[in-house]
């Protein structure tokens, strides 16, 4: 599978093959934060984007990440890195200009809203898995803390949109990402009502070529 790659660019990278494989998959929003960094960083013809079902357990993937789980990354000669954050920070170590500042201040803001963003991510999914579950073993006491969870984290970002809203780093694509879940897999949420600080700067992320491009499938 590949993404945003030139033809020329393309079969120069087959030739020689690629060093770094990302496992993915197209509806998973860990996966896309990774999948919108390569593409940022112009990483496209290093890095192979892999379709990998976790429910199939293909081989490749439970070696990779015996948890099971996408994203993980395929390094040549060197060992597996799994988790969102972690293969983020890998990516990002490989390009000069940084969307994950090194030291101080600014990197703990970007983590700190990173780590914001990607809790949103785990309530909107445990979330649709308790949903899917048949109404008799439907636990709506986990449903609302969920649901609770989210709408004080997204209050939350509403609140302190001054701090991520100007400049594109991995803290505000993180939370862009999670927007765009919670259209995807709860839209009934209706995140934007009330929050025009957040709506606008989702608006602005929404434009971004590496955003569009990797949006999940609508009919998914």
């Amino acid at each position: 599978m590949y993404r945003g790659v030139s033809e020329p660019e393309r079969s120069r990278t087959q030739a020689r093959g690629f060093p770094l494989k990302l496992l993915m998959t197209e509806t998973s929003p860990y996966a896309r934060k990774c999948r919108i960094l390569i593409r940022e960083q112009g990483l496209t013809a290093r890095i192979e984007e892999i379709e990998a079902m976790p429910l199939d357990d293909p081989a490749e993937l439970m070696d990779a990440n015996p948890l099971g789980k996408v994203p993980a990354l395929i390094r040549d000669r060197a060992t597996a890195l799994v988790d969102s954050p972690l293969i983020c920070e890998f990516i990002d170590s490989l390009i000069e200009d940084r969307w994950i500042p090194g030291s101080g201040t600014a990197r703990w803001r970007v983590l700190r809203f990173q780590a914001i963003a990607d809790g949103i991510l785990d309530l909107a999914v445990g979330r649709r898995i308790e949903m899917m579950r048949p109404d008799e073993k439907r636990h709506d006491f986990w449903i609302e803390r969920q649901e609770n969870g989210i709408r004080r984290s997204i209050d939350l970002l509403e609140s302190e949109a001054d701090k991520f809203a100007g400049a594109f780093d991995l803290g505000g694509m993180a939370i862009a990402v999670a927007l765009g879940y919670l259209d995807f897999r709860y839209p009934e949420s209706e995140w934007r009502t009330g929050r025009d600080r957040l709506s606008a700067f989702y608006d602005k992320w929404s434009e971004r070529p590496s955003f569009q491009s990797t949006a999940p499938p609508a009919d998914a």
